[in-house]
């Protein structure tokens, strides 16, 4: 069929990479015969706890947009313009079979692992997460059909999302400190939201890992991993620097009104697993841990920016760094000196940063 061609095989031509990820993670951690049991112990976790739970529903969710904006993508090109006189044309129960036909090959991997989890979750006896579910997996089914038919009879209109994200970028006075924010949250919202989703499930998975007995150093552990996670996000935050705010140096702000913005720029970033760590300690951890939790992700961020303002340091060299960087910090959490290892942080974060900043040089190939 020509409209598996056009939407089907190019979706999953075009994402190869991110189904390859998605298929390692799920059969290729684990020995085969051990598959079974690591899906039903999988759907067991996140059946048997309701913020888990919805996390995956947002993870669903996600992939759901994800296949929308593909369609909506395809409708929206010139070289796919006769698509409105012929799809435009449908009426009926035709339209609907072919807008859900559609639909369902793209979410079909979704949807086959939602439905296997609804009867997991009804034989283990949690019959509201099943419920859950299954009206989820419906509305995620049904909800984008509307969309398709609004594009087909709209074809010019864009989504209220887009169109407040042009308000916004028009009415809110933006500093230049929070301009890779913006950028994060208007251009590459992907990369943005898989870092936070891959911290909200560290955490989770961590605090889940105390249910007999509190331990500062378990979180700990937790946050460099999330450090670890969203290391990507500070290595594209110099490219962007790079491309877009070469002339920053020259504006004649103070050294440590500069690293002050690098940090409240870094502490906006981190803010939303930090609320989720707080949430799901709130019955166990002191606040002088939270503080003490939150200040080393920061420091973390910091530090890995700030080694980004010395010559020649390519993708390589930069994460070989975070992970030394992380290890260090590792031991002396285990060791439970962790104000040295903030204080440590900070003052090596703080003394390249004013050594290297107006040193720096960005490479060619950053500005080409």
């Amino acid at each position: 069929m020509a409209l598996s061609k056009i939407f089907t095989t190019r979706f999953y031509a075009k994402n190869t990479g991110f189904f390859l990820v998605i298929f390692y993670f799920f059969f290729g951690i684990v020995p085969g015969g051990q598959l079974p049991s690591y899906h039903f112990t999988l759907i067991k976790g996140f059946t048997g706890s309701p913020g888990f739970l919805a996390l995956v529903c947002l993870l669903w969710l996600l992939y759901n947009l994800k296949c929308i904006a593909f369609i909506i993508n395809i409708l929206s090109t010139k070289e796919h313009s006769f698509l409105y006189g012929t799809l435009g044309i449908l009426e009926g129960n035709a339209r609907w079979r072919t807008w859900i036909w559609l639909h369902l090959t793209l979410y079909a991997p979704v949807l086959i692992y939602s439905l296997v989890s609804a009867g997991v979750a009804l034989k283990l006896g949690f019959h509201i997460a099943a419920l859950v579910i299954m009206l989820f997996s419906l509305l995620m089914v049904i909800a984008p059909l509307w969309i398709y038919v609004h594009k087909m009879k709209h074809p010019g209109t864009v989504f209220m999302l887009y169109r407040w994200q042009q308000w916004f970028n028009r009415t809110i006075r933006k500093p230049l400190w929070s301009f890779y924010g913006h950028e994060l949250l208007n251009n590459n919202m992907r990369s943005l939201a898989i870092a936070k989703i891959a911290s909200a499930l560290i955490i989770i998975v961590t605090c889940s890992f105390m249910t007999d007995k509190y331990d500062e150093r378990v979180l700990l552990v937790g946050i460099l991993v999330c450090a670890l996670a969203q290391s990507v996000l500070v290595y594209n935050h110099r490219r962007f620097d790079d491309l877009y705010l070469s002339l920053l140096p020259q504006l004649p702000v103070p050294l440590w009104k500069r690293y002050l913005q690098m940090g409240g720029l870094y502490l906006a970033l981190i803010a939303p697993e930090s609320i989720l760590l707080i949430y799901k300690t709130w019955q166990q951890a002191a606040p002088i841990h939270w503080v003490m939790l939150i200040t080393s992700n920061l420091s973390l961020l910091m530090l890995f920016r700030s080694i980004l303002y010395f010559p020649r340091i390519d993708q390589d060299k930069y994460f070989r760094w975070v992970l030394i960087i992380i290890v260090a910090i590792l031991f002396m959490g285990l060791a439970r000196i962790y104000w040295y290892g903030i204080l440590g942080m900070q003052a090596l974060a703080g003394i390249i940063f004013y050594n290297r900043y107006y040193r720096y040089e960005a490479p060619l190939e950053k500005v080409d």
